[in-house]
């Protein structure tokens, strides 16, 4: 079971995630011009997250108990990303009641917020395209837009949106996994599978607040038992 950090709670200053490629040269041609091959079959996602205010007591535990949790890198955990600005969404969230008009026993109802996908073809793993229902979507996609899917065995991967023709996405890196149509697409809270790269900074600035920062790269294990 893979646990989920809490990214939204420590309201981060700074965020950046995006996929590094290795390359390997394939030569040099009597123009001088430069071949380069990727070598790591679309690259990886890293992230870097930094100078979180942990300004209340319940923060700075959460951050040192996920801390504990991540074992300095060996354990994998589910990232997601917090970056709702910049999705096909409505910025506010809709709430659908019972069948009888009355809500769950803390006044809370079903998720009625739209924002979310499925595929409407079927994809092998490696595949860099994809037609997608539209028409599930509260906004336009555009192209940079990010989604992932809850792979059966690679379990949630990110994915960014290159370009898009008609009901065709076109994204990197490749599919992690085959897909089927109907597959459900993540667009309003996306994630990944990832793990620490350093440790989980936080020191104190007198005795009672601390500014977090994090590093990540993308889990390739797929043993998420």
């Amino acid at each position: 079971m893979l646990d989920v950090f809490p990214t939204c709670k420590f309201a981060f200053a700074s965020r950046e995630v995006r996929v590094v490629q290795n390359t390997i040269s394939g030569g040099t041609s009597l123009a001088g011009d430069e071949t380069l091959i990727a070598s790591d079959g679309g690259g990886r996602w890293v992230a870097e997250y930094g100078n979180a205010p942990l300004n209340r007591r319940d923060k700075v535990l959460a951050w040192r108990a996920f801390r504990a949790i991540m074992e300095g890198g060996i354990v994998p955990f589910v990232f997601p990303i917090c970056d709702v600005r910049h999705q096909p969404i409505s910025s506010k969230r809709s709430f659908v009641l019972h069948s009888d008009q009355t809500p769950f026993s803390d006044d809370a109802g079903y998720d009625g917020s739209g924002g979310n996908s499925v595929t409407a073809t079927a994809a092998p793993v490696r595949a860099t395209s994809i037609s997608i229902n539209m028409n599930l979507l509260e906004k336009p996609i555009i192209g940079g837009e990010r989604f992932s899917i809850d792979h059966p065995t690679m379990r949630h991967r990110l994915y960014e949106i290159k370009r898009i023709s008609g009901e065709t996405i076109e994204f990197r890196p490749p599919l992690r996994e085959a897909v089927d149509a109907g597959t459900a697409i993540e667009f309003r809270d996306p994630k990944c599978v990832m793990r620490l790269t350093s440790d989980m900074n936080a020191p104190l600035d007198g005795p009672r607040f601390a500014t977090g920062s994090i590093s990540l790269i993308e889990d390739m294990t797929g043993n998420y038992d």
